[in-house]
Formats: structure tokens, sequence, C-alpha cells
């Protein structure tokens, strides 16, 4: 099964800690206050949501139909597609693009990140801001070896990782509930690939971009050396 194929009917229990209205505040401010946004790799739809109840015309894309097929039935508003981010087609253009939680490392090699980067660029118009966030090499390294577990009340998740660079490979068991007290056991993998920040601004600069700035998660400032998120702010 691909990554979020069985961790879809599950997945908004599980990171129900996020705080994606504060995190739809975030973007919205960096971006200058946008009525027309792209929310690339929108997964189940909840960042998609936040920001049409702010009053935005959003499109939002993503490659699983699993997660996708939740993210509909949300019905607030967003235009839903199922598309790859390297192969990006819209309808016209947008005012800012938001990737959200580590999407871009889900990419596997340098050319599909920046072809990513292109066709969002083509479809933006000038002045708009291109928003993401990625997981440093430092932090994807750090995971070698380490095992996470979330659980919900219908679904308990173990999450294994293992690090060679530049990828790290998560080996993901899902159990759910079924019908009458049983558990099942499903499993996905997921691969995510460490990109340095001087290349992904590099990049973004070989696409089009004029400007790009780098900020922490946690802080408006530039990034810490503990930071494991970074987020980058492409112009």
């Amino acid at each position: 099964m691909t990554a979020y194929g069985y961790l879809a009917p599950h997945y908004d229990a599980l990171m129900r800690g996020m705080d994606y209205g504060a995190y739809a505040e975030t973007l919205l401010s960096l971006a200058g206050n946008p009525l027309r946004v792209l929310d690339l790799a929108c997964g189940t739809g909840r960042l998609a949501e936040e920001l049409c109840g702010r009053g935005c015309d959003v499109v939002a894309v993503d490659s699983s139909p699993e997660m996708l097929s939740v993210a509909q039935g949300r019905d607030c508003g967003a235009l839903f597609l199922q598309q790859d981010m390297t192969e990006l087609d819209l309808y016209g253009t947008v005012e800012a693009a938001f990737c959200t939680l580590d999407a871009l490392n889900y990419l596997p090699s340098p050319q599909k990140l920046k072809r990513a980067f292109s066709r969002v660029r083509l479809f933006l118009e000038p002045g708009g801001a291109f928003i993401f966030d990625m997981l440093t090499p430092e932090a994807l390294a750090a995971r070698d070896g380490a095992v996470y577990m979330s659980d919900a009340e219908d679904a308990y998740c173990v999450w294994r990782c293992a690090w060679k660079a530049p990828y790290c490979r998560q080996e993901v068991t899902l159990f759910a509930r079924q019908g009458g007290g049983l558990w099942k056991r499903y499993d996905e993998t997921h691969t995510e690939r460490a990109y340095a920040p001087g290349f992904v601004t590099e990049a973004l600069r070989e696409a089009g971009f004029a400007e790009t700035r780098r900020r922490g998660m946690e802080t408006a400032g530039p990034p810490r050396e503990d930071d494991e998120r970074i987020v980058f702010v492409a112009v």
C-alpha cells in the first residue's frame, strides 16, 4: 500500500494535537492575507477547511485518493484535485501557495523537487508567496532507530525509522478497530529525503523565485541550530 493509504481514515484522529487553525493564521499572515490560495499536498483537508473558514478561495491538491476521499467529506468549499505535485496543473493562478507538514520531503530526488517548485511558480501570481516547511537533514538522520507511537479510540500506530543517507525510511504498522471488537493490522512504508537548506534556496531561485527567507517553525526569527523544521518563504 502506498503512503497514507491505510492511514487516511485514521489520520485526523492520530494527529488530533495539530492546531491547524493557528497554522492557517500564521501562513496567511506571512503571505500578506491572500484570497486565492493553493494547499499543496492537502491530505485530509484540515488546513484547507481552516483557510476556507477565513474567507479564502482554496484549491487543494494531493496525490493520495484515500486522503482526498476524507477531504471531500468536509464540504468546506475547497476545490479538491488529485494530482502529483510535480505535475501540478491548475485552472488559473493563485495569490499564495502553502505546503505543510514536510510533504516536500517525500519527493525522492532533487529533480522532482525542482520540478515541483517550477510547477508552483507557473501558477503563482507575480509577488505571490510560496510557503512550506521541511524537516532538516539533521532531524531525519536523528530518527535512525527511533520508534514512535500514536493512538486514537479506534486506531493504534507504530512508526519504525531507519536512516540511510539521504533517506529516512519509516515502516508504519497500523492496528484499526473492526466490528465485533476485533482489530486488523495494516502495513505501509513512508520514505522521506533530506535536502540541505542551501540547496532548497538555490532550487527556488532556479525555479524563478526572486526572494527566499527562512524562519524557525516555532519562532518568527531565523532558524536555530536545533530546529527540526525550517519554514521557507519564497516570493
